[in-house]
């Protein structure tokens, strides 16, 4: 008897911590409750029960080693709560589980898809629209819908209503404005208080319209900019747009941005050519009912016309080769005249290749030119041409190529004062460089004055351009002083002139007194060629030869040839971390990305279902990863601004409050608790069949900013993550957050059967 009391205190006491370890499980785990039993030894049989909401469905997939996994990196969801929460998220190893994810994430909610994504460190489920649902259903089946096209601009000076919403109808597929309604006309001052306002562009505000336009924002004073809205948007996504409608400023990758410091470029080296061309044919058509001859006269039948002599017209198109060496007005006029007749020179099919005899000009003063091997300075300032060779225009037709790298007087002249020396022929023109022109170069200079100098004919520094490789400068005339202006530093010597870097000054920075900026520790022509030089010295004034000047060029692109690259510098900004300050950091104009999602968002969900989303952070990451040219001590130009997400991460941090877009941050203030997704929120699925639709759509995440093209991230039809100007249309699909705890009163998951989200 003793023996079995001590059995019952065991078990009573065994009891009694598994009952305390049920109560502190109970009470430690959110997502679920638990179902227990005793076993005869008193031992705890613990089963986990998942409650029907989104979070626990991420939870219980992970937990249970589905398609599903635990984030364990940095992460902040919310501006204003502590973490509180495990963020789970769908996760693909192979293509078949990518696939597998597409039927196993889909909700409804405000009568609409959506994929889950992720859940949030506070509760809540990330999700990203997909589209009107289809008899409750999301199927990949499902067609067009309405939604937006690419931004565009619309004339609006005429007396149209505006709306501040709108009604569609879908059997219809039209549109007709409503909410508060007025009719006014666009204009300067009418203009700014019709942004985000609907119109059909029509003077009945009963009437119906098949493309609606959301005004974005002020174009003129007689157009706006406007977002249409029309009845074929893709299932998955809510219309297309650009995420920004510029991009030649790093400003444009921010989901709002600041100032806008804009791309410009001026010539890093630049080419001198000396060459001109000279039409020898030209070509028209033949035909059977023009009037040919096979001489010509002038002033005999009419005063300084030419005509016809014998007119006759060919019977078909085997004739054509006989007309070479014919004239013809290309008139079906047997007795036409004209102030210019067409001499053919050649024939080719149906072409003829003719040269056109005016000013009573008979053909003799077109033809023959002479063409020579070279020429003689006869020191009177005329040149004769060694080794004459006459040549007719028919002859040119047939054997240009001959007569490349020849010098002529462009008619039967042998002896003149500009020779031509010809630098490419074809069969109805001639390239050429005056070489009764010079240029004095120089081995090296005294400030603007060259020296050990040499006054040297055109087509001679062409021809021999391996004997002046050791002269550098010129003033590019006879002149051996040069202004600041005109002195060039010569970079290479090329078949048609040479190419050449302009005398521009290189500050290591710059001083500003009020009203000019000055380049401190300046740097010359001689120097701009050598890029460690331009990493340490980016500031330049722009007009050629100045050292202080009103605004200032910051060069932050250059490979050593083609274009400088520059922002420019103005009202006393003296350094580009500045600039970069007032770009990157600054949220105070809206996307045009922004401006479509918001307007998105208050047409769709603010009424109804706005309690039922969390304000979780939206991350636009303008951090910068590598400034490269941006870097003004030491910053090589020959590589790009990259963000963070130059390289695709799934770090689901937000590195500055700046990019932690969202309703509670004043500093990155949400109008609507709506955003896009973010390349690492794309990234975590791990798989691009997980993220894709078949459409190309954008996601919030810069890229980098590239000589005059700000890239954003997007993901592509295929599903993988790419990167693109900021300025294309791709497809919108808005993101938001399920409140913690939003409980699902239907569905699996799948296409055809999606979970439903409570909202009674």
């Amino acid at each position: 008897m003793k023996k079995i009391v001590k059995k019952r205190q065991l078990f009573n006491k065994k009891l009694v911590l598994n009952i305390l370890l049920v109560l502190f499980m109970f009470l430690s785990i959110g997502y679920s409750t638990l179902s227990t039993n005793l076993n005869i030894n008193g031992n705890l049989n613990v089963k986990k029960y998942y409650e029907p909401t989104l979070y626990n469905v991420l939870a219980k997939e992970a937990e249970t080693g589905g398609l599903a996994k635990k984030y364990t990196g940095e992460h902040h969801d919310s501006f204003t709560e502590a973490p509180s929460k495990d963020i789970f998220h769908w996760y693909a190893k192979n293509n078949t589980e990518g696939t597998q994810i597409l039927d196993k994430n889909n909700v409804i909610f405000a009568n609409h898809c959506w994929q889950m994504i992720r859940t949030t460190d506070t509760g809540g489920v990330k999700m990203i629209y997909n589209g009107e649902a289809d008899d409750g259903k999301c199927l990949n089946t499902r067609g067009t819908h309405v939604g937006y096209a690419a931004r565009t601009s619309q004339n609006l000076a005429s007396n149209y209503w505006y709306g501040t919403d709108y009604i569609y109808d879908s059997s219809t597929e039209t549109f007709k404005v409503s909410g508060t309604t007025e009719q006014t006309m666009w204009n300067e001052s009418n203009g700014p208080g019709l942004v985000g306002k609907y119109t059909c562009k029509l003077a009945d505000v009963n009437g119906i319209c098949e493309t609606l336009y959301l005004v974005e924002s002020y174009n003129n004073t007689s157009s706006a900019y406007v977002i249409p809205l029309n009845s074929s948007s893709n299932y998955s996504q809510f219309g297309i747009l650009q995420f920004n409608a510029s991009e030649n400023s790093p400003t444009y990758v921010g989901y709002m941005y600041g100032d806008v410091y804009a791309y410009s470029s001026t010539s890093g080296t630049t080419s001198q050519s000396f060459t001109t061309t000279q039409t020898m044919l030209q070509s028209r058509s033949l035909g059977t009912l023009y009037w040919y001859a096979d001489s010509i006269d002038y002033g005999t039948l009419t005063a300084n016309r030419y005509s016809l002599v014998n007119p006759y017209q060919v019977s078909g198109t085997t004739d054509y080769p006989n007309l070479v060496g014919k004239y013809t007005f290309r008139n079906t006029t047997q007795n036409y005249t004209n102030t210019g007749v067409y001499y053919i020179a050649a024939v080719n099919n149906t072409t003829m290749y003719y040269k056109q005899l005016q000013s009573g000009n008979l053909l003799s003063a077109y033809e023959p030119i002479v063409f020579g091997d070279s020429i003689r300075d006869n020191g009177d300032g005329t040149y004769t041409i060694n080794n004459p060779t006459n040549v007719t225009l028919s002859d040119w037709y047939t054997n240009f190529a001959n007569y490349k790298n020849k010098y002529t007087c462009n008619d039967s002249s042998t002896t003149c004062a500009s020779p031509r020396y010809t630098t490419a022929t074809t069969s109805m023109n001639y390239t050429y460089i005056n070489a009764g022109e010079k240029i004095i170069i120089g081995k090296t200079r005294s400030g603007l004055t060259l020296t050990d100098s040499l006054l040297v004919r055109k087509d001679e520094l062409v021809i021999n351009s391996s004997n002046y490789g050791d002269y550098k400068y010129t003033c590019n005339t006879e002149n051996a002083t040069c202004t600041e202006e005109t002195l060039r530093m010569i970079d290479s010597i090329s078949a048609s002139g040479y190419n050449y870097a302009p005398n521009h000054y290189y500050g290591s920075s710059v001083t500003w007194d009020g009203t000019n900026y000055t380049l401190v520790d300046p740097i010359e022509i001689e120097n701009y060629n050598n890029m460690n030089n331009i990493s340490t010295h980016h500031y330049m004034c722009v007009s050629l030869g100045l050292k202080t000047c009103a605004t200032v060029a910051y060069v932050y692109y250059y490979t050593g040839t083609g274009y400088m690259v520059y922002i420019t510098l103005k009202d006393g900004v003296t350094m580009v971390d500045k600039a970069l300050e007032d770009m990157l950091t600054k949220n105070t104009t809206n996307s045009t990305m922004k401006s479509g999602v918001d307007a998105w968002y208050k047409h769709y969900l603010l009424e109804d279902y706005d309690d039922y989303i969390e304000d979780t952070i939206f991350c636009n990451d303008r951090s910068i990863r590598a400034l490269n040219g941006w870097n003004p001590d030491g910053g090589m130009t020959n590589d790009y601004l990259q963000f963070k997400e130059y390289s695709v991460t799934s770090d689901l941090s937000c590195t500055n409050t700046i990019n932690q877009f969202s309703i509670s941050n004043n500093n990155a203030k949400l109008t609507y608790k709506v955003g896009l997704m973010s390349s690492p929120e794309a990234n975590i699925l791990n798989n691009s069949n997980a993220r894709k639709t078949g459409q190309i759509y954008w996601l919030a995440s810069p890229y980098y900013f590239y000589f005059n093209n700000a890239n954003g991230r997007y993901v592509g039809a295929d599903g993988y993550v790419y990167l693109n100007g900021v300025g294309l249309t791709f497809g919108v699909r808005p993101a938001v957050s399920l409140r913690p705890g939003t409980r699902y009163s239907a569905g699996d998951g799948s296409m055809a059967n999606p979970y439903v989200v409570s909202t009674s």
